[in-house]
């Protein structure tokens, strides 16, 4: 059996080898994320906080440029900002919200200030809230991906502007209540706290609290050598 001095260039790899069988038996101490991070906050402090105030002139300039409109679209565009954004231009944000971008924000005047968001609240991707009035999201409460909150209506300068003429009104969703894929909230709704608003569905009126709205489900309507299912 030959000894590691008599391997000659082979001397390397066998002390590799026998390195790698010592690991095999050594447990692999890595510092926890959490103190890694806690280490890194103060270095890295003085990076963020400049970052920060080239982005937040950077959002001033746009602002001056684009208007609210423009800050909007960087409200579609930023991947994390999204409540530095809307504190920045008006609105009130509570503690630990949650939003998934992109959020689309229409029909502010100037700025976001219409907009309240309670603790804890949470939005889904491509949520749609429009701040023609007031519209006041509770702690707690969950807008899932694609549901609207429309807070007028009007049919522009056509020949229905007499007949139905402009309508607007605030919307609140109250305290830990939910409202499912694409649900679309009307103006003037108040939903209540720990209520529930299932996918698809169109409210126009005011929800109760604890109660729970569904959106009619898809029928059958013909097949082929089938009746058609009769109506609910």
């Amino acid at each position: 059996m030959c000894r590691q001095g008599e391997l000659g260039v082979a001397g390397p790899f066998f002390k590799l080898f026998t390195d790698v069988l010592h690991l095999q038996h050594t447990e692999l101490r890595l510092p926890k994320t959490s103190t890694v991070r806690s280490r890194l906050a103060p270095a890295l402090r003085p990076v963020r906080d400049r970052l920060g105030f080239w982005g937040r002139a950077r959002r001033k300039a746009r602002y001056l440029r684009d208007g609210i409109e423009g800050i909007a679209a960087e409200l579609r565009d930023s991947p994390n900002q999204h409540v530095t954004i809307l504190r920045e231009f008006g609105a009130t944000v509570g503690k630990d919200v949650s939003i998934h971008g992109p959020i689309f924000i229409v029909n502010a005047d100037g700025d976001f200030s219409n907009l309240h968001l309670g603790d804890r609240v949470h939005l889904g991707t491509a949520v749609l809230i429009d701040l023609a009035d007031r519209v006041r999201i509770e702690d707690e409460a969950t807008l899932s991906m694609r549901s609207s909150i429309i807070t007028h209506m009007d049919v522009g300068p056509g020949p229905l502007k007499d007949s139905r003429p402009r309508q607007q009104g605030p919307v609140t969703i109250g305290r830990g209540a939910y409202l499912g894929i694409g649900a679309t909230v009307l103006h003037g709704v108040t939903v209540g706290e720990l209520a529930t608003i299932g996918g698809h569905a169109l409210i126009d009126k005011d929800v109760a609290p604890g109660a729970t709205m569904l959106a009619p489900r898809a029928r059958l309507a013909a097949s082929r050598g089938a009746p058609a299912e009769p109506p609910e």
